[in-house]
């Protein structure tokens, strides 16, 4: 993948605009990616990591916590309501006995001890937020796959500590999660992406519930760890992150202003990426092509944002690939039997499967639905390929070797005219050439019929 990035001088902003810009929630605010990130090294596609991997270990209560977590939301708001009296009660108590037995010292022992244990009460309420926090930390890390994670999981431990999802410390463990998940998923240095890794971010941020802001901050922060560490992950992170927000993007990915890139290396990004993840696609289509086939290279493209000239380019490459296959398949055959008359039946297979997927791609091309079809259909010519000129010779030999086997009944009809002529132009043999050679194949063939 081209280094386009390497020529981005680090903007004096990318260390600490994040942290300062308004676009982040003040929740974030402050705290290092590195600590967000829990200072780990560990770089994996998260459909194959399990939680400990992506999120680090457990987290541990302390202080009060535990005795928050033992108690559900009804019997801590009895336990809060029933401190609160008791200590009512002592401060009535206690004002009788020593404000001279008077119903004012008496209420006003109340109200002071009463207020007292008021506070306490809200001092353990207030931790309730850091206790669903953790839980939610240890039950997502200690999850075999990250990936399965529900949305109705999450709101079941928010409920469970009678908590919302948009309270300050349990969001701030949401974003903190998202942001090890995205880490986690984006392939370290040079490995190439795999195509499930906008899916798998996608589906983890609705299982988080985080809206489209607040886990665009959080590619923010990963983005300043890889520009650090990687500018090849970085670039990938820039292609994952606007497939992720699509459209949205422009807006909520501030890559321009945090890190001093242009418009003209995002684009390459972009392209070099989806070119990365067409071709992996690509690898999968064979010669067995139909049209479910290429609707869905059609929709891979379009969600890669491919544009069309490349794609078409692509997939011709990888069509001719194909037939240079058959073509390789079928010299080596011929010339492991340089003293054979009768041409090997496995050449004359070989041919037959280069015609008719080159009729399939010809026809397929010609489909009045072809919008919605892979760019680059029809017909395949080796013609003006940078190594035709080197390749020429041996076509010319398969090229005869399988005209001899068509015409060795000495009939030359139309059906045969049809093939040897498709199979000229995929060689991207001259006419002249072609004709010259079935000349001498049929006076060959003609020769040896017998008077």
């Amino acid at each position: 993948m081209e280094l386009s990035l390497v020529s981005a001088k680090a903007s004096p902003r990318a260390a600490t605009a994040a942290a300062a810009s308004p676009l982040l929630p003040s929740l974030t605010r402050g705290r290092a990616a590195s600590a967000r990130l829990g200072g780990r090294g560990f770089r994996c596609v998260a459909a194959a990591a399990k939680g400990e991997d992506v999120f680090g270990g457990r987290k541990e209560l302390s202080g009060v916590q535990p005795l928050v977590e033992a108690l559900p939301p009804l019997a801590r708001a009895a336990l809060e309501l029933a401190v609160v009296a008791a200590a009512a009660t002592a401060g009535y108590t206690l004002g009788t006995r020593y404000g001279g037995g008077t119903r004012t010292a008496s209420v006003a022992g109340a109200a002071v001890l009463g207020a007292a244990g008021l506070a306490g009460a809200a001092a353990v309420n207030s931790v309730v937020p850091e206790v669903a926090a953790v839980g939610l930390h240890n039950y997502v890390a200690g999850c075999d796959d990250p990936t399965e994670l529900e949305a109705a999981e999450v709101e079941a431990i928010a409920s469970k500590y009678g908590v919302s999802t948009q309270d300050a410390a349990f969001k701030s463990e949401l974003c903190d999660l998202y942001a090890s998940f995205v880490y986690s998923v984006i392939p370290p240095g040079h490995r190439d992406l795999k195509g499930n890794e906008v899916e798998a971010i996608i589906k983890f941020k609705r299982a988080l519930g985080l809206d489209d802001v607040d886990a665009a901050n959080m590619h923010m922060v990963v983005g300043r760890r890889l520009y650090k560490e990687s500018l090849d992950a970085f670039q990938k992170l820039i292609f994952v992150s606007n497939l992720v927000f699509g459209d949205a993007s422009e807006f909520i990915l501030p890559w321009k202003h945090l890190f001093g890139i242009t418009d003209y290396q995002i684009d390459i990004a972009m392209r070099e990426n989806a070119k990365s993840l067409y071709a992996l696609e690509l690898k999968s289509i064979g010669r067995g092509i139909n049209i479910g086939t290429v609707i869905d290279i059609r929709r891979v493209q379009l969600a890669y944002k491919l544009f069309d000239e490349i794609a078409a380019d692509m997939f011709r490459e990888h069509v001719k690939n194909l037939i240079q296959e058959n073509i390789s398949s079928a010299l080596s055959i011929l010339k492991s039997n340089p003293g054979s008359t009768n041409i090997p039946e496995q050449v004359i297979d070989e041919v037959n499967t280069i015609l008719a997927f080159n009729s399939m791609l010809t026809v397929l091309g010609k489909f009045p639905d072809g919008d919605r079809f892979a760019r680059g259909l029809g017909p395949v010519s080796l013609a003006g390929d940078f190594d035709h000129d080197r390749m020429v010779g041996d076509l010319k030999i398969l090229y005869a070797a399988y005209a001899t086997a068509v015409l060795s009944d000495g009939n030359l009809d139309d059906d045969k005219l049809v093939r040897l002529s498709e199979l000229r132009n995929i060689f991207g043999l001259g006419k002249r050439e072609a004709e010259a050679i079935i000349e001498g194949v049929t006076s060959n063939v003609t020769s040896q019929v017998p008077a």
